[in-house]
């Protein structure tokens, strides 16, 4: 089929079955049934469509709906067709239950990027022909399928180094991650030896987070898929959930409630992530002052230092980062005083000590960029 035709009443997906971002939106359009086509992103397309859409950037996914408007960005993507097919909303209706599925969005979207990298990159004996073949097909599918894996080694070569350019993983920290990532994946096996989802018996937008590393990442290199996931059968199980249209849709958890399952699990994120959250808001606060004529921010702003199980590194830091955290706040903020000391008591009574601070100088997201609130941002291309 062409690339984008104003009559097709599918939505066209571009993106790649292992890019960490995409599967998080295929599994989102599986679960509510809508009509899509996954398209390789070859290097074709990029120039002709993913460029110009994004201003220049070759980053995916990007979703073009039925009426031709296109959409980049995987929770801008939701977001969108929350609002568009509102039926089996993925967002709870109780202020706790929120924020833990935006809590658990960050911790997918921005700190899942440390094991998911890491095993596919740092185990290269293991995992390069299986990563140059998934590449190549998707870049270069003309190929002949004798070579089409050399269309993957400039991606390999792009991306290969990226966990310790940018996430500053190093043999000093390498035993800690290792270590935190086993605990992770226990208490997601344990979590969902109990239910189906993260929160009851249909996902939120935190399930959708979680399953774009796991899937895309450590389900699909052979290293991390033989040694992590295979031996968790309750993980496995929902992965395949996750990767299909129910039948029927259950209930949340009664009485916005979180699971017991799920409270390690944000005990680590306050303790390791928020951290090095708030080093990023105080890192995009110091730029905005320094470039009070600048609308749009640079992707990265410097390196902070952060923490997993104590064992320290440098990762860049991402303006974005401060807007997925942001949507944690959003909730907070919407809620009733009631809601919010509610669940402010929760919190303190279940030792996750985060106190939903609004960043100083919030940032917005539009077309592709983070940009000074307030500011108009042109759309890329037009």
């Amino acid at each position: 089929m062409s690339n984008g035709d104003p009559s097709d009443p599918r939505y066209l997906l571009y993106g790649s079955q292992v890019s960490y971002y995409t599967v998080k939106v295929r599994s989102y359009l599986r679960f509510k049934g809508l009509q899509f086509q996954l398209l390789k992103v070859t290097n074709q397309i990029a120039d002709d469509i993913i460029k110009p859409v994004t201003g220049g950037w070759r980053v995916v996914p990007i979703l073009r709906t039925p009426q031709g408007k296109f959409i980049q960005d995987s929770s801008v993507i939701l977001d969108h067709l929350e609002h568009v097919h509102s039926t089996h909303s993925i967002t709870p209706p109780g202020i706790k239950q929120r924020v833990a599925s935006a809590l658990l969005e960050l911790l997918g979207d921005d700190w899942l990027l440390f094991p998911a990298m890491h095993y596919r990159w740092n185990f290269k004996y293991y995992n390069l022909i299986s990563i140059l073949n998934a590449f190549g097909n998707n870049r270069t599918p003309h190929w002949p399928k004798a070579i089409r894996w050399l269309g993957g080694v400039p991606a390999a070569l792009k991306f290969g180094g990226a966990a310790s350019a940018i996430l500053g993983i190093t043999p000093a920290n390498t035993a800690a991650l290792e270590a935190w990532t086993v605990e992770l994946l226990d208490q997601l096996d344990l979590h969902f030896s109990q239910h189906d989802y993260l929160l009851g018996g249909r996902p939120c937008y935190g399930d959708f987070s979680l399953y774009g590393p796991l899937q895309a990442h450590l389900a699909s290199d052979p290293y991390p898929k033989k040694h992590l996931i295979e031996p968790r059968k309750n993980i496995q199980a929902w992965l395949q959930r996750m990767d299909s249209t129910p039948t029927s849709i259950s209930r949340w958890v009664p009485d916005d409630d979180i699971p017991e399952t799920l409270v390690p699990i944000l005990q680590w994120q306050v303790r390791d992530q928020l951290p090095f959250i708030q080093k990023v808001i105080e890192h995009t606060a110091a730029w905005l002052d320094d470039n009070p004529e600048a609308s749009t921010l640079p992707r990265f702003i410097g390196k902070a230092s952060y923490e997993i199980k104590s064992a320290r590194g440098d990762r860049v830091c991402a303006p974005y980062s401060q807007w997925m955290y942001q949507r944690v706040h959003g909730h907070f903020a919407r809620a009733s005083s009631q809601a919010r000391d509610e669940l402010l008591l929760w919190c303190r009574g279940h030792d996750i000590h985060m106190g939903f601070d609004e960043p100083d100088q919030p940032v917005d997201f539009r077309h592709s960029r983070v940009c000074r609130v307030g500011t108009h941002q042109p759309t890329p291309g037009g």
